[in-house]
Formats: structure tokens, sequence, C-alpha cells
């Protein structure tokens, strides 16, 4: 039986925003994209973030742990990162695959010995856009089904700006020069991106509702209204993937829409535990 482990990169302020818009935690979601995606899996939660956090289980009772993404910046080194850092950097010498989405890459790549910093390009919202895998992306596993340039859920500031040792980048875009890679450290293998494949499209319109007039201040939207038509289209779509007014109107594809080619490295990564 297949036993995964759900960190929550989220403090309790943060999980409690994101509930009040999608009446779940990103963790809670995570879990319910692992469960469908392999069905019979017991799948537990940690809020490592807090400091009376507890492991459900000793790490060695899990056979993979995901990484959810987070509003928190890890470079600002708070409490509720640092305890994420050590968390991450025992897992790596516990040896257990981890796969991580955003901030999950951001404290992989920190653990390990990398840095983050603030994009100086800006904000990337809604999805990132061309991700292009690279030579050897093209031929990682984790990146089965994927074709060599698409785009992908996403919202964050943040980026990898410098490299830990024994780094593979296997995909970058114009925002990001590290959208996805993997990362060998002591006895541990961790897989990431930065673009959020558990999101489904109204995690999307969701986070577009949440951020709200930031993005019309940073010139997303000529307004208020216009940004809610988008979110709207979105919700529109994610409930009807047929409506090809919307795939066309937003510039979207099949890679976005069709919930196989957006999960794709979650799916990839199970599998390979699967092999292990």
């Amino acid at each position: 039986m297949l036993r995964l482990l759900v960190l929550e990169g989220n403090s309790l302020a943060g999980r409690r925003r994101w509930a009040e818009v999608a009446g779940l935690t990103p963790s809670e979601s995570y879990a319910d994209v692992l469960r469908a995606l392999a069905p019979g899996a017991v799948v537990d939660i940690c809020t490592p973030a807090d400091a009376d956090a507890r492991l459900p289980q000793p790490l060695d009772a899990y056979q993979g742990i995901v990484i959810t993404g987070s509003a928190l910046n890890i470079y600002q080194r708070e409490p509720e990162s640092l305890r994420q850092i050590e968390l991450v950097r025992a897992i790596f010498v516990q040896g257990v695959p981890m796969f991580g989405s955003c901030w999950g890459l951001q404290l992989a790549t920190v653990a390990a010995g990398g840095e983050v910093s603030l994009n100086p390009a800006g904000r990337e919202v809604g999805f990132a856009r061309k991700i292009a895998l690279t030579e050897l992306g093209r031929a990682h596993p984790m990146h089965v089904a994927r074709g060599d340039v698409f785009d992908a859920p996403a919202i964050h500031s943040d980026i990898v700006t410098r490299l830990p040792p024994d780094t593979t980048v296997t995909a970058r875009n114009a925002m990001s020069e590290v959208q996805a890679a993997e990362i060998r450290n002591g006895r541990g293998r961790f897989w990431g991106v930065q673009y959020h494949p558990e999101f489904s499209l109204q995690d999307v319109s969701w986070v577009i509702r949440r951020i709200g007039q930031p993005l019309v201040d940073e010139g997303f939207f000529a307004d208020l209204a216009e940004l809610e038509r988008y979110a709207v289209d979105l919700a529109a779509l994610h409930h009807d993937r047929a409506r090809r007014d919307i795939l066309w109107r937003l510039g979207l594809d099949q890679d976005v829409a069709n919930d196989g080619l957006r999960q794709a490295e979650i799916s990839n990564w199970i599998a390979s535990l699967d092999a292990r």
C-alpha cells in the first residue's frame, strides 16, 4: 500500500486565507489530487510551518512526500520557513523521494544549499507560458507525456537564483531559468516544478480573485471588472472543457485543459515510486 505525506507550505494564517476562498487548504486539495491519481493510497498531511507540528508517522513510513505551494518568501527566513528547511534536510538524509510545486521547489533548493530571490522580471500569474524542456528534461521521466513546449498553472514572485550541487534543470521559460529540476542530496531525490500541476482551472480562478487589486496595479488587468471576467471564464472552462471559445480567448491549449497532461509531473512521480 502506497503511503504518502503532504507537507503544507503555508502558515496557519495562509491556510485560512486560502480555505476562505477554496473551501480547502492547499494541502487538503493536493491530497485529493494524489488520492485520485493513486487510488488506494493513504495520504497524510502535516503543517511543518507550525511550531507545534508533529509528523503523523515517522519519515520512513512513507514511500513519498509532496510539498505544496506557499505565500511565504523563503529569503525572509521567518521561523515558519526555517522549520520547513530543517525538515526537508532531514528528509534528504532519510532518503524518502520528494515532489514539490512552486514553494516546494524553492524549499528543496535552499535545503540543499541553493538560493531563492524575488524575480526582477515580476510576478508570473495564472499560467506560466512557453515552458521549454531542456535537453536533459526531454529525456527525464518527470516529464513523460509533456510536449517540448507547454503552458502550466502558475503563481509566484520568487525564483531559484542559485542551484544547489547535483541539480539537473529540466525546464525553463522567459520568466525563470528554473521551471523544473531534479535535486539530489544525501540519500534523497527531489523532483520539483515552479508551476502548479496540482491546480485545477477553478484553483487558478480562485487565485486570481484572491490576489485581486494588486494584479490590476501590476498591469495584468485593466480593472477589477476585467479580472472578474477572466476568473469567470476559467471557472466556466473548469466545468466544461469543450468551451473552445474560452480556450481561444484565453490562449490556452490541452496541456492546461486536459487533466492528464496538466498533472503529468505528479503522475510520473507517483509512477517512479511504484518502480522503486
